[in-house]
């Protein structure tokens, strides 16, 4: 997922005008060599919150089984975040087990880390657009933006977002789009994000027309459905053939999985994970897995109590990242969805 926005990313900050300065591109060859030489993580994953507004019934981070405390970050641990990784940490990614928008926060924090030359990137429900926030974005430092859409009509989408209205959330994200190029701003790219499964399959291009010349977004990118069975709750709690015959695709090429009547199986699955170079913080400070990790079963120290890079360096994160998150050989990795 980093590698789909980072040259969005960079491209859009070299082209904007705003960004046109020596300084900034020196910060970023100074990051990627220490990425090659120090083995440093660019890219690291942020939960600004453990907690969401809606329930989506294809949720990968469920918190109705979820087994950690949930919480909001506190500003205190960011900075310390922040202040541990700002000479070598490229993006920030505003996501992992909830709404990022509910933590009061968040646009004080990429404003934080956009001081230190970090690119940031949230991805939103857009259920929280108001017009206040509409503004407090766009005068932001935000980068990129992530937008869900994956449906046009209310009742699918309501039923798909569930706890989502339709007409409100849609309005929102139109008045962003409208605002930000009537004020002619570079960032942040607007980009809608839409989850293909077997009810909207038949629409995608209306879906792209819509989201492309009527709201206004910048891209559009399509995104196969994943079925969160790393959570031994909901694999428990649903039925897997009912799972398949009302979203998987049966037409579209955008999926993860194929079903031989009794079994899923991923489609051209990755030998090696990426996550051996990522980083995932959660809300508590406590550095976890991965983005499958969801209950924090793996953690390998607490940002509060050490800093990252003792962290990063210890002894049994580098053993895990290269020996097992790697070569996916942790038992989360058995029912991991990352292509």
């Amino acid at each position: 997922m980093f590698r789909e926005w980072f040259v969005p990313i960079i491209k859009n900050g070299i082209n904007d005008p705003r960004n046109l300065k020596p300084q900034i591109n020196l910060h970023i060859l100074k990051k990627l060599i220490s990425y090659k030489v120090a083995k440093t993580p660019l890219a690291i994953m942020l939960e600004p919150a453990c907690r969401c507004n809606l329930n989506c019934p294809l949720c990968t981070t469920p918190h109705k089984y979820m087994t950690r405390k949930q919480g909001i970050m506190n500003f205190e641990t960011y900075q310390k975040i922040v202040n541990d990784v700002k000479d070598f940490a490229l993006v920030f990614y505003y996501n992992f087990a909830g709404e990022p928008f509910l933590n009061p926060h968040l646009l004080e924090m990429i404003n934080e880390a956009a001081k230190h030359k970090i690119f940031s990137v949230v991805d939103t429900n857009a259920t929280l657009l108001t017009n206040k926030r509409i503004k407090e974005i766009l005068d932001s430092s935000l980068n990129v933006l992530v937008v869900n859409i994956d449906h046009i009509k209310k009742k699918p989408f309501e039923e798909f977002r569930l706890g989502a209205n339709f007409n409100r959330t849609i309005q929102g994200i139109k008045k962003l789009c409208d605002l930000k190029k009537k004020e002619k701003r570079g960032f942040p790219l607007i980009i809608a994000e839409v989850i293909v499964s077997r009810e909207n399959e038949d629409n995608l291009q209306r879906i792209y027309d819509f989201a492309k010349y009527k709201i206004g977004v910048d891209k559009i990118w399509f995104k196969p459905i994943c079925f969160p069975l790393h959570s031994k709750g909901f694999y428990e709690d649903h039925d897997i053939h009912e799972l398949v015959e009302k979203y998987l695709p049966v037409k579209s090429p955008i999926t993860r999985y194929t079903y031989n009547g009794e079994y899923i199986e991923m489609k051209n699955p990755k030998e090696n994970c990426d996550w051996e170079r990522k980083s995932l913080i959660l809300w508590d400070g406590r550095v976890a897995a991965c983005c499958f990790d969801y209950d924090g079963q793996y953690i390998f120290g607490n940002i509060n109590d050490t800093s990252f890079l003792d962290i990063w360096n210890s002894q049994k994160y580098r053993y895990y990242r290269e020996k097992l998150i790697k070569f996916k050989k942790l038992e989360l990795c058995k029912n991991c969805s990352i292509l």
